[in-house]
């Protein structure tokens, strides 16, 4: 199987295309980034794109004008305006898990702030 991915593209409308040019093109997997805009842009795709559209800049107009709330920082200083933002130090040993010892010693965080205002952003990865 084959397979393409681009990830936190910026200035290229379409991803789908993208990711089509990764699997055909690279030996690579999956392309993030600037590399990845980069790389789709010298393949010919157009680019680079403002993707803001006035319904997108409106909206950021509203949170700006709102103290940028909602906002999906916390544990953070400033809570409820705009930043720069800086940690409040309350993140307690309890919070964290560590897993192993050694070099290869991983942290897991525990966090029970998934909900509504939780967000992902996604790109299409294209299978062939």
């Amino acid at each position: 199987m084959e397979v393409g991915a681009v990830a936190a593209m910026r200035y290229i409308k379409d991803g789908i295309k993208a990711a089509r040019l990764v699997m055909r093109h690279t030996g690579h997997t999956l392309l993030v980034g600037e590399k990845a805009s980069a790389f789709s842009i010298s393949m010919g795709l157009p680019g680079p794109t403002d993707l803001s559209s006035p319904e997108s800049i409106e909206k950021w107009n509203k949170w700006k004008e709102n103290n940028c709330q909602p906002n999906f920082w916390k544990n953070v200083v400033p809570a409820n305006s705009c930043g720069p933002y800086h940690s409040n130090g309350l993140l307690l040993a309890a919070e964290t898990t560590c897993l192993g010892d050694g070099p290869r010693r991983a942290v897991e965080l525990r966090s029970n702030h998934f909900g509504l205002h939780s967000h992902v952003i996604l790109r299409i990865c294209f299978l062939e």
